[in-house]
């Protein structure tokens, strides 16, 4: 995976979460439940740390240096 990819899956993944618990992906997806809503936000905070370990540092530092 390259390091832009990466890091649009930590964008895309801590946006989805965060934006789950402040209630406004509820204006757009209605859900069924409250777990329902739990799994969603807690799907995209893992996608969000999994794309955190997915960005190769070293390429990225030498890049911006």
């Amino acid at each position: 995976m390259k390091n832009y990819q990466a890091i649009l899956l930590v964008t895309v993944g801590f946006t989805l979460g965060v934006q789950t618990m402040n209630g406004v992906l509820q204006s757009y997806i209605h859900f069924a439940g409250v777990k329902n809503e739990m799994a969603v936000a807690f799907a995209g905070i893992l996608l969000g740390v999994c794309g955190l370990f997915a960005i190769n540092y070293k390429k990225l530092i030498k890049a911006l240096v």
